[in-house]
């Protein structure tokens, strides 16, 4: 099992609706949203999600923990274990979002003159993951059972996370990460606003800070 740990910043994108600033950004934040249960049940049992060990807090990691207590099934995760994906580029970031969101919008039936924004993070791997970018039997385009399978064997095997061949992004290259550790903390890194014309994201553009009228 051959082990890489890329050098390149990795890039993530999530829809803005999201905060950028959660509980896991604070310790004192952890406490008063127990107390006063302002927070999903999710978050304050993190426990059940992320291994004691794993837990991290602070500036920058509230995107890193909360991909981990609120799966969404994945290549490389299912809906009860998490995982921290990113890619070697913000095209490789965006054209991930897009295929998935890109479904969920056709299925909705969103017309055109649409637009979502959505939120970079950036950071970098800080363990060796294991290189799976020359196994196609874990790359096919909608059946994710076999990478399901081999991540549960690695998280059992303490394994950091993996890279992999971006499917979306053909020629690139993204990251499953199974453990936060396996990242620094993140930081924010803008805001994108991709158009849709009623079946598809078919462009994008970097927004820039608001201005006071």
């Amino acid at each position: 099992m051959e082990h890489v740990k890329p050098l390149w910043k990795h890039h993530r994108v999530i829809h803005s609706k999201y905060p950028p600033i959660d509980c896991f950004e604070s310790p004192d934040s952890m406490i008063l949203a127990e107390l006063e249960s302002a927070t999903s049940d999710r978050v304050i049992h993190w426990p059940r999600y992320v291994d004691n060990k794993d837990y991290r807090a602070g500036p920058g990691w509230g995107a890193v923990m909360a991909s981990f207590c609120y799966p969404s099934e994945g290549r490389f995760n299912t809906l009860s274990r998490g995982a921290y994906y990113a890619g070697d580029s913000l095209e490789t970031a965006l054209h991930e979002w897009i295929y998935h969101s890109g479904k969920i919008w056709r299925g909705f039936g969103v017309g055109v003159d649409y637009s979502a924004v959505v939120r970079c993070y950036t950071g970098h791997v800080a363990e060796p993951l294991v290189d799976l970018r020359d196994q196609p039997q874990y790359m096919h385009d909608t059946n994710y059972a076999p990478g399901q399978q081999e991540a549960a064997n690695l998280i059992n095997a303490d394994e950091f996370g993996i890279l992999y061949s971006s499917v979306r992004s053909p020629g690139a290259e993204a990251i499953a990460l199974l453990r936060p550790p396996a990242t620094s903390p993140v930081t924010q890194a803008g805001h994108y606003s991709l158009h849709w014309d009623g079946e598809q994201f078919t462009k994008y553009a970097q927004l820039t800070e608001y201005r006071p009228l």
